[in-house]
């Protein structure tokens, strides 16, 4: 039969076929739509909401990547690393090719003590995108961990030159700063991180929680007991600058399980200050 537009004759099933590709695209577009909702939540650290979200995304498609590999990031937020592993394993399933399910499995793998296997996925993972701003920076914070502080230094600077805007790598940079004691110079990514709009919850409250780290740190033997007047006051207005980041990070509502070390550290360092310079009486 000729079933040419030219013959007027419509084959018996097209309607049923465009039904079945509307409901395709429907599909598709609901659960990039979820996907996209659960992501917004994750940044605003709702991490109750993102799984319900890319939870609704994953149902409407099994194979979505990007709500497979969101849902593994909140359960390792949420500290859940079994169920962030399953998620992960199901992302390379779905796409043995996206970058971004390995550099989940990277994570996991760190998280278990198992930092051969982490850089072997991301090494996989960059092979298939040399530029994945991710997968550099998990390769960074590998390095970090492994006490590589140039290399770290190295991968950061070139991720925050090239997105000056993602407060997530000031924040890593500014931690290799931490680490090398060039307190200075990561105060001033601190200061650059805190200003992006629009940042994650969590990169910010981690942001205000390393300032107060490296603003104790900075202070450290700057108190000269013999010239107490000279140099307690600039000491105490770090220490109160730490103080107030302790505080936003904590009415952030961001759970950081080190923030309570270091509103100690501060403390600490106040009564080392009182000790060395009693204030007059």
């Amino acid at each position: 039969m000729d079933l040419s537009p030219a013959s007027g004759v419509a084959p018996k099933f097209s309607l049923k076929v465009v039904w079945v590709c509307i409901g395709l695209v429907w599909a598709g577009c609901s659960a990039d739509h979820h996907s996209a909702k659960g992501k917004a939540a994750q940044e605003a650290h709702d991490l109750a909401a993102a799984e319900r979200h890319y939870r609704d995304a994953i149902a409407r498609d099994p194979a979505h990547t990007e709500a497979l590999a969101g849902l593994g990031w909140v359960y390792l937020l949420a500290g859940q690393t079994d169920a962030a592993a399953g998620s992960f394993f199901q992302c390379v399933a779905a796409d043995p090719q996206s970058p971004e399910c390995l550099r989940g499995s990277a994570a996991v793998a760190s998280g278990k003590g198992q930092p051969a296997e982490a850089r072997r996925l991301l090494n996989e993972a960059l092979v298939l995108d040399p530029h994945h701003s991710g997968v550099l920076s998990s390769l960074a914070l590998l390095d970090l961990a492994g006490g590589e502080l140039e290399t770290a230094t190295r991968r950061y600077l070139q991720l925050v030159e090239r997105e000056p805007d993602r407060a997530e790598f000031r924040l890593g940079l500014a931690e290799v700063k931490l680490r090398s004691k060039a307190y200075d110079e990561a105060l001033v990514q601190i200061e650059a991180g805190l200003g992006v709009k629009n940042s994650p919850k969590r990169t910010r409250a981690m942001l205000l929680q390393t300032q107060a780290r490296a603003l104790v740190s900075a202070t450290a033997n700057r108190v000269k007991p013999d010239d107490c007047a000279g140099t307690v006051g600039a000491v105490s207005a770090w220490l109160d600058a730490a103080d107030e980041a302790v505080t936003q990070a904590e009415a952030s509502g961001v759970s950081l399980p080190d923030l309570r070390v270091v509103k100690r550290r501060v403390r600490n360092q106040r009564i080392r200050v009182t000790e060395m310079c009693p204030p007059p009486r």
